[in-house]
């Protein structure tokens, strides 16, 4: 006798709620994990801004091109803090919406479970087609907004000040500009660099004040 087909068995009301509320633990879950993974990418950085800033300034034979590996090795974190809120972002747009569109309605008595519910449609597409909600640079740009301006800032500043006071106190613009050469590059030269570094910064934050992630796409519909 054949199988009888999955379609004959429809589920409960109370089954599919019982199967959307383990999901919506599970998915809470998982974007607990990558908020966690975000926050210890955030504690690497600040771990190596401090440890730069110490080895720098630690001895005066030391050369401010210390500080600008380490303005390199933050924008690799950066960029790996960036790609891990992509998933984040992703994952909290399905708890997102299943906070406005099931938990908040169920709460109120008023909730849409009818197969054509939209928030039910906006789920199972994204469940069967998953992808991220921002672009890589979008995410970039919002975690300088969140914390790395801070970071690089004082990196910078720093820098800054160690071109200032190492090998010796610079007592004029031009023994500043000596001071600030790396090897046969004219100090000129690396601060214009440093200078561009400093504004596509300020570039990027300020994309990634304008982007919407998941987490914006979400707002409760009328009635329902």
């Amino acid at each position: 006798m054949p199988d009888t087909p999955l379609d004959d068995k429809s589920l409960s009301r109370t089954e599919t709620i019982t199967a959307v509320i383990h999901y919506y633990r599970a998915e809470s879950a998982r974007a607990l994990a990558w908020r966690e993974r975000l926050d210890r990418t955030t504690n690497w950085a600040v771990a190596a801004t401090a440890a730069f800033l110490g080895f720098a300034f630690s001895h005066p034979e030391i050369t401010h091109a210390a500080f600008i590996f380490g303005v390199a090795m933050v924008y690799i974190l950066l960029f790996v803090e960036a790609r891990r809120f992509r998933f984040y972002d992703a994952y909290e747009y399905r708890v997102r919406l299943l906070h406005q569109q099931f938990v908040a309605n169920l709460l109120k008595g008023r909730l849409d479970f009818s197969p054509q519910a939209q928030w039910r449609i906006d789920l199972a597409d994204d469940l069967l087609h998953p992808r991220y909600k921002m672009s890589l640079l979008q995410a970039i740009g919002q975690r300088i907004h969140a914390n790395y301006i801070y970071l690089f800032g004082v990196m910078l500043a720093g820098w800054l000040l160690k071109i200032k006071l190492h090998p010796l106190i610079a007592r004029s613009w031009r023994q500043y500009l000596e001071q600030a050469a790396v090897g046969g590059l004219p100090g000129m030269w690396t601060l214009l660099f440093m200078a561009v570094f400093a504004v596509h910064l300020m570039y990027l934050r300020h994309a990634g004040r304008l982007a919407r992630g998941g987490r914006d796409l979400i707002y409760p519909r009328q009635g329902g």
